[in-house]
This record gives C-alpha cells, sequence and structure tokens, in this order.
C-alpha cells in the first residue's frame, strides 16, 4: 500500500503543476485581450457599417454616412 500512497502524492504534484501551468496561460491570456480587445465594439458596429454602406447607394451619402457614425460610435464607446 505504500507503493500506491507515494504514486497518488506524486501525481498530485504532477496535478498541481498542471493546475499552475493553466492558470498561468489563463491570466496570460486574459492580459492579452485585455490590452487588445475582443472586437465585441467592432462586432456591434459592422452591421451599421454595412448598412450606412449599402444606404449610400440608393439614399443621398448625408443619410448613409449617419448611420456608419453610429456604428463608429458604438465601436469607439465599447472599450472590448
Amino acid at each position: 500500500y505504500g507503493l500506491i500512497w507515494y504514486d497518488a502524492i506524486k501525481n498530485e504534484g504532477v496535478l498541481m503543476i498542471r493546475v499552475r501551468r493553466m492558470l498561468f496561460w489563463i491570466s496570460v491570456t486574459a492580459v492579452a485581450v485585455l490590452f487588445s480587445g475582443c472586437g465585441l465594439g467592432s462586432a456591434v458596429a459592422a452591421p451599421f457599417k454595412v448598412t450606412g454602406a449599402v444606404v449610400n447607394v440608393v439614399a443621398p451619402d448625408i443619410v448613409g454616412d449617419t448611420i456608419s457614425g453610429v456604428g463608429d460610435v458604438a465601436d469607439t464607446i465599447i472599450p472590448f
């Protein structure tokens, strides 16, 4: 039974190393996303920009530019 306990203790140490390594990489990823942004603002702004571009074809430019401007404001305001 001593060998079984030794293997359990040894495997627990390996598990802790894996958990620490996993937490390290999660932290690195979180910092990278924090500083680079995840694109949420761009994703919210995209439909407005596309709609503005389409409206520019069939309506006066001021209408399409206003719709695209809403997308630019959304992209600027949302910090993610």
